[in-house]
């Protein structure tokens, strides 16, 4: 009988905690992120469910969550530097598997060897830097107001209501920025479902949800490998391979974005 009771009038949800237990894990996966290739990712998942909280404690501190967004987004942007060129040489690789033609496969394998060539060539992540700036986060996470069950539902409802808007937006499929908004907000949706748990204010349709971010995150990776083939066309190697990789990129982005849609629509359907 309890459990109802509280689901009912507001699972009690602690944001702050919750908050700062992520950036806590993020500063103890750093130092192991010269010596272990995952643990880059592993700290920007962290950070990025942080910042999915901090989106719906926007309900109880607006200006703080913005002071919060900001902060995270620099740091994102310097600890993807080097793991978005290594992302990218992974999925130019998984490609080059899949492929049904071997000139196909050949100049994606091209691409992924430069992709390799240029992470490992790339500056050092600054950890002092790092580590200053997620001490920063999570001192903005320890001043953060405690959020009433209303304000955490609040909170929640207003992120379900981003992304909903960014998938209407992403509908015109010829507006990159739109497709890669919504991955955002998809993201964001479900970070803040899976963590709230029994506090989300309606189903939380986390596998759909991990669903569409694979699916939104492999279009992504085609869409940045096509403007680096527009870029670079040499990486592929001869002219001809540019033409064979971009055919092949072309067709997957295609598949992907039919796959996302598909999804997108069964998970808009209940919030």
């Amino acid at each position: 009988m309890g459990a109802p009771m509280l689901r009912s009038s507001g699972a009690v949800f602690d944001l702050r905690a919750a908050m700062s237990d992520e950036l806590r894990a993020a500063l103890d996966i750093l130092p192991r992120v010269s010596e272990e290739p995952r643990a880059l990712h592993a700290c920007r998942v962290r950070v990025k469910r942080a910042r999915a909280l901090a989106r719906v404690g926007h309900a109880c501190a607006p200006g703080l969550s913005a002071v919060f967004n900001d902060t995270a987004r620099g740091l994102m942007r310097m600890l993807g530097r080097v793991r978005d060129l290594e992302a990218l040489g992974e999925a130019a690789r998984t490609l080059a598997k899949a492929a049904s033609r071997k000139k196909q496969s050949a100049a994606l394998l091209k691409i992924a060897e430069a992709l390799n060539a240029e992470a490992k060539d790339a500056p050092a992540l600054n950890m002092d830097v790092a580590r200053a700036g997620l001490k920063d986060l999570l001192a903005l996470a320890a001043v953060w107001p405690e959020a009433s069950p209303r304000q955490v539902r609040r909170g929640a409802r207003r992120v379900m209501r981003r992304a909903r808007k960014a998938r209407r937006r992403s509908l015109d499929k010829s507006n990159a920025m739109h497709r890669h908004e919504w991955r955002k907000r998809s993201k964001d949706r479900f970070y803040a479902a899976t963590l709230l748990d029994t506090a989300w204010p309606g189903a939380r349709k986390r596998k759909l949800g991990e669903k569409l971010g694979d699916a939104l995150g492999r279009e992504r990776d085609a869409l940045l490998l096509l403007d680096r083939l527009n870029e670079r066309p040499e990486t592929a190697g001869a002219p001809k391979a540019m033409k064979h990789a971009r055919k092949a990129l072309k067709k997957h982005r295609q598949k992907l974005r039919r796959r996302a849609d598909k999804i997108g629509a069964r998970l808009a359907s209940g919030g």
